[in-house]
């Protein structure tokens, strides 16, 4: 949970500045945002969700090379 939470972090960090910063290019849903880190850290750390995520991507690369 500990490399999970600091990548998290991070990246609460990044939204933050850029918004901050006003670099923003679009209007984004701060809140949801963090929210989208949030899940997509805790993905990169979940190994049940990796074995999935794993098996989506070999199953959308073999239609690639199907069609």
């Amino acid at each position: 949970m500990a490399i999970q939470d600091e990548m998290y972090k991070m990246i609460e960090q990044e939204i933050d500045l850029v918004v901050k910063e006003e670099r923003e290019k679009v209007l984004v849903d701060i809140d949801k945002a963090k929210k989208v880190a949030k899940m997509l850290t805790e993905l990169s750390v979940d190994k049940s969700e990796a074995d999935s995520l794993v098996n989506q991507y070999m199953a959308n690369i073999k239609n690639i090379c199907n069609s």
